[in-house]
C-alpha cells in the first residue's frame, strides 16, 4: 500500500471517529417529564394570589445541566414571588408576563419543584404554559388552566403633612397618612420615612423604629381605611429642608405612583 494511500484511510478513519463522536453528542440529551400544578385552580385567596408548581424530572441515566423553566402568562398577571426554589427572573411585556427560573444541575432520576407566585388583575380564564430545557438538548412542557372569578388590588397612597413654618432647635413634626384606596387587603404594611437633613430625631408614633429611615408598622389595611403615624424632629440649621415618606407592604400594589409623599420646609433660625 503507497503512503498516499495509507495517509488517505487515516484521515478517513479520524474523520468517521469524529462523525460518530458528534453523532453521539448529538444525542447525549437527558430525558426531562414535567407537570405543572396552579392553586387554588379559583381565586379564594384572600389576596388573591395564584401559586404555580412546575415539577420537572430527569428519567434518563444522563445530567441535565442548565436547567431552566420558562413560564408564560397573561400581561393581566402582576408579579409577587419566586418562591426560594431557585433564582426566577420575572419579564412583563404587552401581550404576556413570563419568569424565566433556573438551576444549574438536575441529576439523573432527580426532581425539582420551580414555584411562582402571581396575582390576576382580570377575571375569566387564566391559562398558563411552562416550557423546560437543559443544555442537553432535552426538553418537555406542560400546560395548565384556572377560572378566575374574582380579583381585588391593594392600592396604599402615602399623603405628608409638616408642621411650618419651622424654627431652628424648636420641634417639626411630620404626618405621614397611608391610606388603602382599593378594594382588597394591603398586608405588612409599614410606613417610611426619610430623615431630613440637618436634623435630630426626637420622637415617633408607638411602633416606629429609628435610624437614617424612620420604619412605622402599621400592618394589615382594610379597604378604604388608613392610618397616621407621627415622627418629630429638631431642626439644627436654617433654611430649606426635605423630608420624603413612603410605604412597604407584601401584597401586590399596582400603582406605585402614590407611593411616596414629600414635604418641604423652611427653616427658620
Amino acid at each position: 500500500m503507497s503512503k498516499s494511500i495509507h495517509r488517505q484511510c487515516v484521515i478517513g478513519l479520524v474523520l468517521l471517529v469524529f462523525s460518530l463522536l458528534a453523532a453521539n453528542a448529538a444525542f447525549a440529551q437527558a430525558s426531562l417529564s414535567m407537570t405543572l400544578a396552579v392553586s387554588p385552580t379559583f381565586d379564594i385567596d384572600i389576596n388573591g394570589n395564584l401559586t404555580y408548581t412546575a415539577s420537572v424530572t430527569n428519567t434518563s441515566t444522563l445530567d441535565a445541566p442548565n436547567l431552566t423553566v420558562t413560564f408564560t402568562m397573561t400581561s393581566w398577571d402582576f408579579p409577587v414571588s419566586p418562591a426560594a426554589s431557585g433564582g426566577c427572573i420575572f419579564t412583563p411585556g404587552t401581550a404576556n408576563l413570563t419568569a424565566v427560573c433556573s438551576i444549574p444541575l438536575l441529576n439523573p432520576g432527580q426532581s425539582y419543584d420551580f414555584v411562582i407566585v402571581v396575582h390576576p388583575f382580570n377575571t375569566g380564564a387564566m391559562d398558563v404554559t411552562a416550557a423546560a430545557h437543559e443544555d442537553g438538548g432535552g426538553t418537555a412542557g406542560a400546560f395548565v388552566t384556572s377560572n378566575i372569578i374574582e380579583v381585588g388590588l391593594s392600592d396604599v397612597r402615602v399623603s405628608m403633612t409638616a408642621t411650618s413654618p419651622g424654627k431652628v432647635g424648636e420641634p417639626l413634626t411630620y404626618n405621614v397618612t397611608v391610606y388603602n384606596i382599593q378594594d382588597d387587603n394591603a398586608a405588612n404594611v409599614y410606613a417610611v420615612l426619610v430623615l431630613p437633613k440637618k436634623t435630630t430625631f426626637v420622637s415617633a408614633t408607638p411602633g416606629c423604629t429609628h435610624g437614617p429611615l424612620v420604619l412605622c408598622k402599621i400592618g394589615t389595611l382594610p379597604p378604604g381605611t388608613g392610618k397616621t403615624v407621627t415622627i418629630t424632629v429638631l431642626p439644627q440649621l436654617s433654611g430649606w429642608t426635605e423630608a420624603t415618606a413612603g410605604v412597604r407592604l407584601t401584597t401586590p400594589d399596582r400603582d406605585a405612583t402614590n407611593n411616596s409623599a414629600a414635604s418641604i420646609v423652611f427653616v427658620n433660625p
